[in-house]
């Protein structure tokens, strides 16, 4: 059970299986499509796995919510860069959040991953 809530737990080996890897070019678009697209796909981690069900997109220095919309810094940087690196950050000094680089390079755009239904692990 995960917070109360029975699990069934499908083998890894199994949802690898029956999946595709996504390519850089999957998340080289609008980070709108991206999002759209993300939903349902597989997560995995480690030994475990899940359905993506919940999103946000990300829409560069236009986006005041973005964490791009002050420009290419430090720790912004990640966003601008080639599509499909994963860009983790720390919030409310107890949350990691997990974000997909989408946008073709140079263009700062990102997917949020806000929920996971847990398959396996």
């Amino acid at each position: 059970m995960i917070a109360g809530f029975p699990v069934s737990e499908v083998p890894l080996a199994e949802l690898i299986a029956d999946s595709d890897l996504l390519t850089a070019a999957f998340y080289n678009r609008a980070a709108t499509e991206v999002a759209r697209d993300c939903l349902g796909k597989v997560l995995v981690h480690g030994s475990t796995a899940g359905k993506i069900v919940e999103v946000e997109a990300y829409l560069g220095t236009d986006d005041l919510a973005a964490h791009a919309a002050r420009g290419i810094t430090d720790r912004t940087r990640i966003l601008f860069g080639p599509p499909g690196h994963a860009y983790v950050y720390f919030i409310y000094g107890m949350y990691e959040c997990l974000n997909f680089v989408a946008e073709p390079e140079g263009q700062a755009g990102c997917v949020l991953i806000r929920a996971l239904e847990p398959l396996s692990g």
